[in-house]
């Protein structure tokens, strides 16, 4: 079946990542499982057949289909606010050019915590440790930072105040653009259809978007 990367980037990186299998895999659809926490589930057929295959229990999960999201909604206990775009880069290295970009450690925990809250203290922690956060600096100065989550996706992308608009954004997103080609890794990102600022800026630097939307759900 010829699927369009695009959209299943996120399916296509994991497969490749250590921690990764594939329970299932069939006509209606296939998950890919990271671990014991995380799975990314698509329909093949436009139905929700597939979900009769997959196990109850996983934290968060990935879906490429409204009416997957819709029964996880409505019949598992899922929670999920809006959609997301996925934007890939099939390219080579960007040439980002010589500037002080630092592997940032847990002492950065506090200051990124205060700003950005789409993950748990818990996590941000784990991701400090295991040097998945980045941070630019200038003149010494930490301006803005990104990371990638566990799945491999590029995320987290923050300029602090005082320092946007003077293209920094761009910069950290080149980084790790080039990170995750030097790690063997497809360079994605999930985009939320209401932040047009992110999705004008991987338009800017060349990344593709996907044809099919994707939905984050979690439970608590």
């Amino acid at each position: 079946m010829d699927l369009d990367r695009r959209s299943y980037v996120d399916m296509i990186t994991m497969l490749g990542m250590e921690g990764s299998s594939v329970p299932y895999m069939g006509q209606d659809g296939a998950y890919v499982m990271m671990g014991d926490h995380l799975v990314s589930i698509a329909s093949f057929t436009g139905d929700d057949r597939i979900l009769d295959h997959l196990e109850d229990g996983f934290p968060l999960v990935c879906v490429h289909d409204r009416g997957l999201r819709d029964r996880l909604v409505d019949e598992r206990g899922y929670q999920n606010e809006e959609g997301c775009w996925s934007y890939s880069w099939w390219g080579g290295p960007t040439g980002v050019g010589d500037h002080d970009f630092r592997t940032l450690d847990v002492s950065y925990l506090e200051r990124i915590g205060e700003v950005y809250t789409l993950a748990g203290k818990d996590e941000l922690e784990r991701d400090l440790e295991e040097g998945r956060v980045s941070g630019l600096f200038v003149n010494g100065d930490l301006v803005g930072f990104i990371g990638f989550h566990s799945e491999g996706s590029m995320g987290m992308l923050h300029v602090f105040d005082g320092y946007r608009r003077q293209g920094y954004a761009r910069l950290l997103e080149m980084h790790d653009i080039d990170r995750a080609l030097a790690m063997g890794l497809i360079p994605y990102c999930h985009v939320f259809f209401s932040n047009t600022a992110s999705q004008a800026l991987q338009a800017r630097l060349g990344l593709e978007r996907g044809e099919r939307p994707i939905w984050w759900l979690w439970k608590d």
